[in-house]
Order: structure tokens, then C-alpha cells, then sequence
């Protein structure tokens, strides 16, 4: 038998592999644009090397006055300060837009592919996931990405470059005083990591409690006749309150930590400070220390300033980055419908009999729906099924449609079994009526071509005529081109 304390060490070296792996599929979704973050890179570090050149110039043109007493020679100093600081401005502007191209085009990206993932997902995983909730992972989690991975990538590694520099610097100018400083640093980095891992698993509860509350949000207000129909509005707020408390509660306890990290983050560069200037003031009094010393490496303390200032929220960005995508990769990860058979053939040009042979079926968790049914839909007939809710009409529906496979018995379409056939070919072959009116967000004439994208206009009015649409679409004033509205809320009940 295993140790508690073995297992919560397995337990920790687990989730450290999965940590990882993340960060590494993370960093893979960035490969595509390499050359430009590789581009904005360089000119991060060009721009870094001109901060760390700041205070050598400091301490040579001290130095320099000190020596000679010649006043115009810290005006050049001076000169060459100004010119190097915009030229580091320009620098970073450049890197800024190109950092901000990649973000935009990755989030894209990743936006249409975890879209498309979704379309070829089976119909089983929306049995058990609310719309609300993808729509939250699509919006919100895609864009705790969009700098993490490009512009916040290519700052943390200017900014270690920078800090590193900066130290290398400060060594040089002094040795003791840069002890003090990686003292404090340290400490500073070792706080971060520490309660970094809890920061990312706190934005995972935040963006899952988050997605949550969209979810019951957009079905409240996909229903919102119903809603009203039975006077539930002040019950729907009362729901959405409990939910938004909830995440409220996680968001707060988020922003303490985060809060945290930059103030212990301000704190030690302050500590840093007075450290230095404690230091070096008595060794100016005493002659041990340079002025000309003291103020190259205050410069340098600021140069470095910057990278531990934003380390903390970059840290903490690239934190919630991680978090936010595993949640997407648990997504990426859902497997797709199962692919066609290799022998599988087209739709059969038959009489179009259907042949149910001792087919069982239960939904997930749930009692059997259809145990050892046969039954033969005769071509060219008319076969209605009846029975009570629940009784596995529309099951058989969507069994024949391949929405669903079952777990024993098969479907045969003209002695052929649908699995033999093409997945798209079944189902542009065979008609459906849903119980539920469906219409999209767009014009009567894109509704009805939505069944077969190369339709005619003639063939979508015959096909109008047919359904006994066609009269009232005429009376509109726009026609085929009027526009539904979401779900067809333009249209009374019976004309949708």
C-alpha cells in the first residue's frame, strides 16, 4: 500500500507533467509566426542593451568631470542619453505592432480552430456542455492568450536578458552593492514561483465558474418569452446573483494575489533601494564608494527596476495563460465523430428501405432507451411512430441519422449498414423536420439554402412553394431577402 505521503508526492509530480505540457502546447500554438516574435525579440534585446549602456555612460561622464572639470563633456554624455533613449523607444514601438500582428492572427487562429473542432464533435458532448459555456471559452480564455503568448512572451525574455544584464552590469560597477540586490531579488522570485502555481489554479476556478454563469445566462435569455411567460425574471436574477457571487468570491480572492505579488514586487525594489543608497552613502562619506559609482549603479537599480516591476505582472499573466489553456486543450482533446470506414461507400441509389435490426440504445447515465428493437420502414410509405415521451421516437431518428451510435443491432439502408456509408452522404440524403423550429440569424432565402448550399433561386422558391411558404414570403416587404433575426424572432410562431 501506497503512503499518503507517496501518493500526494505522485500526486504533485503529475500535475507538475501536466503543467508542462501545457506551457509546451502552449508555446507550440506560437511556432506559425517564429520569424516575427524571433523579429521582435531581437529588437527587444537591441532595445535592452541600450538601457544597460545607460549607466556606463553615467558613470564615465561622472567620472570624466570629476577628473577634468570639463562641463561640456557631460553635455555630450547628455546628448548621447537623449538620442539612445528614443532610438529605444522607436525600437520598442516597432516590436509593440509586430508582438500585437501575432497575438491577433494566433488568437484567430486558435479561435477557428477550436470552432471548427467543435462542429466535428458528437452530438453527445453538447448533450453535456451548454452552449453559454463554449461561447465563454471562445471569448474569455482565447483572450487571456492573446498577449500571454506573444507580446507578454517576448517581454519576459527581454526582460530575464535585461535583469541578467543589468546584474551583469551592476557587478561591474560594484560587487558588493549588487550582493544586497540579489539578496532582495532572490527572495523577490522565489515569492513569485511559490504562489504562482496557486494563482493559475485559482484563474482555472475563476474561468470555469465564469463560463458557468454565461452558460445559464445565454439559456435565460435564449428563453426569455418563457421566462416571461411565467413571470421568472426576478427568479432568473435571483439565480444569476447565487452564480455571479460565486465568481465574484474567486475573482476577489484572484486579485489578492495578484495584488500581492506586485506589492512584494514593489516592495523589494524600494527595500533594494534604500539598501543601495545606505550603503553607498556611507562609503561615499567614507571614501570607499565613488559618487561617480553610486550614480552608475542607481542607474542600473532603475534598468533593472523595469523587468522586476513588470516580471510580477507577466508572471502572473502567463499564469492565467496556462490556465486558461487547459481548459481549451481539454476541448482540443474531446475526440471528433468516429471517421468513415475505409469501405465506405456513397449513399445507395435504392428504393430507400430502412431496416432496424435488434438495435439497443441508452444515453449516457441513463437507463435503456431502445432494447432489441426491429422494425422496417417500407419505401415509399408513410411509418409514424407512436408511443409515450420518452419511448425512443426521436432517438431512432437520430440513431438513423448517425447523432448517435448505438450499443448493439445495427441500421441497414437498402440492405446496406449506414456505417458503410459516408457520414455527410447519410445525412444530406435524408430530410429532417426537428421538433424544435431552427432558423438562423440571417435572410429566408439563406434559411432555406441552408439544406443544400448550391440551390438555385429557382429551385429554393419551388421548394418554398412545396412547403406552402411561399405566399406569406411574398407578402413581406423584403421578400426572401427579409432578414429572421435570432432563432426568427421577425416571424410569428406559425410562420417559423
Amino acid at each position: 500500500m501506497r503512503s499518503p505521503q507517496s501518493s500526494g508526492s505522485e500526486d504533485e509530480d503529475l500535475k507538475r507533467k501536466v503543467d508542462r505540457q501545457a506551457v509546451a502546447r502552449l508555446l507550440r500554438l506560437a511556432l506559425p509566426f517564429r520569424k516575427l516574435l524571433m523579429i521582435a525579440g531581437v529588437l527587444a534585446l537591441l532595445g535592452n542593451g541600450i538601457q544597460l549602456a545607460v549607466p556606463l555612460l553615467i558613470q564615465s561622464g561622472v567620472s570624466a568631470v570629476q577628473k577634468t572639470g570639463n562641463v561640456s563633456a557631460i553635455d555630450r554624455q547628455a546628448a548621447s542619453l537623449i538620442g539612445l533613449v528614443m532610438l529605444g523607444s522607436i525600437l520598442g514601438y516597432i516590436q509593440f505592432l509586430l508582438a500585437a500582428y501575432a497575438g491577433n492572427r494566433v488568437t484567430n487562429d486558435l479561435r477557428q480552430r477550436i470552432f471548427g473542432h467543435l462542429q466535428r464533435l458528437p452530438v453527445a458532448y453538447f448533450d453535456r456542455t451548454r452552449s453559454g459555456e463554449l461561447t465563454s471559452l471562445l471569448s474569455n480564455d482565447v483572450s487571456q492568450l492573446q498577449t500571454a503568448l506573444t507580446d507578454d512572451l517576448v517581454r519576459l525574455v527581454g526582460n530575464v536578458v535585461l535583469l541578467t544584464g543589468g546584474m551583469f552590469v551592476a557587478v561591474y560597477i560594484d560587487w558588493r552593492l549588487t550582493i544586497i540586490v540579489v539578496g532582495l531579488l532572490g527572495t523577490v522570485i522565489a515569492f513569485f514561483v511559490t504562489f504562482g502555481r496557486a494563482l493559475r489554479k485559482l484563474t482555472r476556478e475563476v474561468l470555469d465558474r465564469l463560463a458557468e454563469t454565461m452558460g445559464a445566462m445565454t439559456e435565460a435569455i435564449a428563453n426569455i418569452r418563457l421566462v416571461k411567460a411565467f413571470s421568472r425574471e426576478a427568479w432568473e436574477d435571483d439565480r444569476a446573483a447565487l452564480r455571479l457571487a460565486e465568481q465574484l468570491r474567486l475573482a476577489q480572492r484572484s486579485a489578492k494575489w495578484e495584488g500581492m505579488m506586485g506589492a512584494v514586487g514593489g516592495a523589494g525594489f524600494t527595500v533594494m533601494l534604500i539598501g543601495v543608497a545606505w550603503y553607498g552613502g556611507r562609503g561615499v562619506l567614507t571614501g570607499t564608494v565613488r559618487l561617480s559609482d553610486i550614480l552608475a549603479f542607481l542607474a542600473a537599480i532603475f534598468v533593472i527596476s523595469g523587468p522586476m516591476a513588470s516580471l510580477a505582472s507577466l508572471y502572473t499573466r502567463l499564469q492565467r495563460a496556462v490556465g486558461a489553456a487547459e481548459r481549451l486543450f481539454a476541448i482540443l482533446d474531446e475526440p471528433s465523430e468516429p471517421a468513415d470506414r475505409p469501405d465506405a461507400q456513397s449513399f445507395p441509389d435504392g428504393p430507400g428501405e430502412v431496416v432496424l435490426s435488434g438495435l439497443e440504445f441508452q444515453y449516457v447515465d441513463d437507463a435503456p432507451v431502445l432494447r432489441g428493437l426491429d422494425l422496417v420502414l417500407e419505401a415509399g410509405k408513410v411509418t409514424a411512430l407512436v408511443g409515450p415521451s420518452g419511448s425512443g421516437k426521436s432517438t431512432v431518428a437520430s440513431l438513423i441519422y448517425r447523432f448517435y451510435e448505438p450499443q448493439g443491432g445495427e441500421i441497414r439502408i437498402d440492405g446496406i449498414p449506414i456505417d458503410r456509408i459516408h457520414r455527410s452522404a447519410l445525412r444530406e440524403a435524408v430530410g429532417i423536420v426537428p421538433q424544435d423550429t431552427v432558423l438562423f440569424n440571417g435572410t429566408i432565402r439563406e434559411n432555406l439554402r441552408y439544406g443544400r448550399l448550391d440551390a438555385t433561386d429557382a429551385e429554393i422558391e419551388a421548394a418554398a412553394r412545396e412547403a406552402n411558404v411561399e405566399e406569406f414570403v411574398r407578402g413581406l416587404p423584403d421578400g426572401y431577402e427579409t432578414m429572421l433575426g435570432e432563432r426568427g424572432v421577425n416571424l410569428s410562431g406559425g410562420q417559423r
